[in-house]
């Protein structure tokens, strides 16, 4: 038999369990954070905006394969991505979560530098 305490405990963490909207909302955190490349194509756009073949030379990745991580980005809400002529910039996006990405990517290197 649990203990009143143990029953309050676990009471309290299922309610601050995500309910379906705050986990939704937080897709694009997920998608950066958890694929390496996508998380080095956030950094490096969080300088500003990049082609793709700008991207997969920072990367040292070919294009297609770049471009791929891009779309998964651009169909999270990660990057948006503006036609100049033939040559197509991506940059980050303003949404509240893609903030906290960069947030997060910033706090790391600040960590590793240390």
């Amino acid at each position: 038999m649990r203990s009143r305490a143990t029953t309050q405990r676990l009471s309290d963490a299922y309610d601050v369990l995500l309910d379906g909207g705050a986990d939704e909302s937080l897709k694009p955190f997920r998608e950066v954070m958890c694929e390496p490349t996508r998380t080095q194509i956030v950094r490096a756009l969080s300088a500003g905006p990049l082609s793709v073949g700008d991207l997969a030379s920072i990367l040292r990745r070919s294009k297609s394969a770049t471009s791929q991580h891009l779309h998964v980005l651009r169909e999270a809400g990660v990057v948006s991505a503006r036609r100049n002529g033939r040559v197509v910039n991506y940059s980050l996006t303003t949404a509240p979560m893609v903030e906290a990405a960069v947030e997060v990517l910033d706090r790391a290197a600040a960590i590793s530098a240390v």
